[in-house]
């Protein structure tokens, strides 16, 4: 054997078996736990609604003043129960394609119309499906509810919204206002981001209204996490803001403190605190495929957030 085939040899013995060490000890240096002492928090507002009272529990605890809640668009997605309506002001006139992505009950179906009459009428199936119809007539409103063959209970949800695109375009990108006229007669504000989707569920969880900040990014590009932290960055040379704790999700942490950073600058000093993912978990993500992918991507992407702001 060759000398060159030798080291070949060698290579391949040790490389695979040092990169599977490096990656199973790399989960601490991912969900990185490090607060700076700020007083301000920014909250990414992707984090999963159920674990939002454990990002206010986190909030308490640490005694943050003010929060600031970041996110992009999200699909034009709710459910409706009988006489709900989910009313969508555009924010220009829009006709053509109509494509919405629905499913519910039996017997259950969905109408949308607009102030020229109905535009599109169907019944449901169990598992969501698209519907398409042409929007006729420039318009400046579409409006969503559920029908019912039957007599429906009050608290059933009927109708599961996807999404909704015209033309191919995010419902919610063309939104002015979202409302939902719920059947009790109450208005209840649409969620077009996840910032607002996650500073509705600080509120439930008990969070005063005046401590969030809700900054949402409607062009995210290529990285939502960049495109926040962008957005942040301005608001916070804005108020001011000096140092900050980014309260992220697992082992994204470690990403969003570096893109976080990188969008503020030396000016500001950027901790952060990551709010434990079940399905990641400390001790346990390496028996299964998902926590070895999630870990892979984490570890490829943190190089990636300290270059972000040179490849834009």
């Amino acid at each position: 054997m060759s000398r060159r085939s030798k080291w070949i040899f060698i290579a391949l013995l040790v490389v695979p078996p040092l990169g599977l060490l490096v990656v199973a000890l790399s989960y601490p240096f991912l969900a990185v736990n490090d607060p700076s002492g700020a007083r301000i928090a920014v909250v990414e507002g992707w984090i999963p609604e159920e674990h939002l009272p454990e990002v206010k529990r986190t909030i308490d605890s640490l005694g943050y003043d003010n929060v600031y809640v970041t996110g992009t668009l999200r699909n034009c997605s709710y459910t409706l129960r009988i006489r709900d309506t989910l009313v969508v002001e555009l924010n220009r006139e829009v006709e053509g394609e109509l494509v919405i992505n629905t499913c519910g009950s039996d017997h259950c179906g969905f109408v949308i119309g607009n102030a020229q009459g109905i535009v599109l009428q169907d019944s449901v199936q169990g598992s969501c499906q698209e519907y398409a119809a042409t929007i006729q007539r420039p318009t400046t409103q579409l409006w969503i509810t559920p029908n019912f063959n039957g007599i429906p209970r009050p608290d059933w949800e009927l109708v599961y919204i996807a999404y909704v695109t015209v033309n191919g375009t995010n419902l919610h990108a063309l939104q002015r206002s979202t409302t939902i006229h719920r059947q009790d007669g109450s208005l209840e504000v649409g969620t077009p981001t996840f910032a607002d989707v996650a500073a509705k569920g600080l509120l439930r969880a008990g969070m005063d209204p005046s401590e969030i900040i809700t900054l949402r990014t409607l062009n995210a590009g290529e990285s939502r996490t960049w495109a926040n932290a962008k957005l942040f960055a301005l608001r916070a040379s804005r108020d001011g803001v000096y140092a900050v704790d980014v309260i992220s999700f697992g082992i994204h942490a470690r990403r969003s403190r570096v893109t976080y950073h990188t969008a503020c600058g030396k000016g500001v000093k950027v901790g952060v605190v990551s709010i434990p993912d079940p399905e990641v978990g400390r001790g346990v993500w390496w028996r299964s495929m998902k926590g070895w992918i999630k870990v892979l991507k984490e570890l490829g992407g943190v190089p990636a957030s300290y270059l972000v702001d040179r490849m834009e």
